[in-house]
């Protein structure tokens, strides 16, 4: 997966990026490079279609690139491990107040999402746009390789009943995605309660 205007990025972010290619573990099958740089396009969508002001712009691609960074270590509150983690690279470039708001924004990706500021809305959107997109089955897959892999769930049955409540417990929060995503989640979890029904019929 390819960045899309990849001109608009601060050096840094290349720079994370190639930190994250290089040292994601090669059991994590969803929180993968190709994740991040999906979450990056989506925000970068975002701002165009919201015509966000420049720097604001520049905080948001900051953390859809650095939202799972710390992921490197664990995922294990890995919110916060991006934080820590970007904490020495992010003071050279940014002035505290801008990382609060970029903090603010990582840790809004966190489930159950709680954003309070917009900019917070369109990073948690986009960190979950694949809810509500046609390859939701094809990202879907790789998360459940993944929670095998750390024995969140060890049977199709569970992997299931996990989605089924994940979506009916999840919302979006942008009017963008409340209008162009929502209608494609709500058909999912339509199809997944069927898949579910079938299995006990």
């Amino acid at each position: 997966m390819k960045l899309h205007n990849e001109k608009a990025y601060p050096k840094l972010c290349l720079l994370l990026l190639s930190t994250l290619e290089k040292s994601l573990p090669n059991h994590l099958t969803y929180h993968t490079l190709e994740h991040t740089i999906d979450v990056a396009n989506v925000c970068d969508a975002y701002i165009k279609y919201y015509n966000i002001e420049e720097n604001d712009a520049k905080l948001i691609r900051v953390a859809a690139i650095g939202h799972d960074f710390g992921y490197i270590i664990s995922p294990i509150e890995h919110e916060e491990r991006s934080i820590k983690n970007l904490s020495h690279i992010l003071r050279d470039v940014l002035t505290p107040e801008e990382i609060e708001v970029v903090n603010g924004m990582i840790r809004a990706t966190k489930v159950p999402q709680v954003p309070t500021t917009f900019m917070e809305k369109i990073v948690a959107d986009a960190d979950l746009d694949y809810l509500g997109r046609a390859d939701y089955d094809l990202l879907s897959g790789g998360l459940y390789k993944e929670f095998q892999y750390y024995d969140t769930v060890n049977n199709q049955k569970d992997w299931l009943d996990l989605q089924i409540k994940f979506l009916e417990n999840h919302k979006f929060h942008t009017p963008f995605a409340q209008e162009f995503r929502k209608p494609l989640k709500l058909q999912k979890l339509k199809e997944l309660k069927e898949k579910r029904q079938a299995l006990v019929s």
